[in-house]
């Protein structure tokens, strides 16, 4: 069954230097404990530490407000990716709010014995992606995690942006487990046949073989989602609608992107 975590339902929680958090996913909502998601606001002038293990890797995405790490600026635009241990100071510049996500004991999910092990810190400025448009629709994908970028593929990340009135064919993944975090606008998640009302910061979390949907009415809708591991099939339960996406020209900014993506079919790119 999937997970439904409605952000406006799960408490407040404050760490001892009074920054208030949430709990998204834990580890006791997962029988493998394979991910935790937790939500941070901070005020201006507070540090969060944050601590990441030998095994483990990390990634923290600003929502709003700036960062500084390590003596460099992070926007919204940049995903700082973590492997291995390491503690991270997250200085906030100016009211700030991210999200931070663990996937547990990583190396399981590895499929190349040949990935780099050592501990490693990256910021993938994922801003300055190529934008993919759906073939059938007016869907926007864009890359934000993936072994190309972050040197793993226990992971991949997406953000992707339904306008109004958009829809995607039903479909379901096997390979892989992943969630969706909605960070702008409202969605309508079918799953299995049933509709739930997703708002801004809810989680769904699907497992393998689970079939859904999403689509819009008078609402846009962005979200982020990461499958875990990175490597995942998809099956259409309609193939003529299977989802291809093609690299317009442009990254999120409407600048010339950093690299070029290949059209392909979701789940099957190379270099991604």
């Amino acid at each position: 069954m999937p997970i439904i975590k409605k952000f406006d339902d799960i408490e407040f929680k404050f760490d001892d230097d009074g920054i208030k958090f949430k709990n998204l996913i834990t580890k006791d909502d997962l029988v493998d404990s394979r991910v935790t998601l937790d939500y941070f606001e901070l005020s201006a002038q507070k540090n969060l530490i944050i601590e990441n293990s030998e095994n483990d890797v990390m990634w923290i995405q600003i929502l709003s407000g700036l960062i500084n790490i390590e003596d460099t600026i992070i926007d919204h635009n940049k995903i700082i990716f973590i492997k291995g241990n390491k503690n991270i100071d997250c200085g906030a510049i100016e009211a700030s709010n991210l999200v931070i996500t663990k996937i547990l004991n990583y190396k399981v999910h590895e499929k190349n014995p040949t990935d780099n092990f050592e501990k490693t810190i990256n910021i993938i400025n994922w801003g300055n992606e190529p934008i993919l448009k759906s073939q059938h629709d007016d869907r926007k994908r864009v890359y934000l995690l993936s072994e190309t970028l972050a040197d793993t593929d226990s992971v991949k990340g997406e953000l992707i942006i339904y306008p109004k009135d958009t829809s995607c064919p039903e479909h379901y993944h096997v390979g892989a487990e992943h969630y969706q975090f909605l960070t702008e606008g409202n969605v309508i998640a079918v799953l299995d046949g049933k509709e739930y009302e997703l708002s801004k910061y809810d989680i769904l979390y699907n497992f393998e073989n689970e079939n859904h949907w999403f689509y819009t009415k008078n609402s846009i809708c962005e979200f982020v989602e990461f499958f875990i591991p990175g490597e995942a099939k998809t099956i259409w339960t309609q193939t003529t609608n299977v989802c291809t996406w093609s690299p317009i020209g442009l990254d999120i900014n409407g600048e010339k992107p950093s690299r070029h993506i290949e059209k392909h079919v979701h789940g099957e790119g190379k270099n991604i």
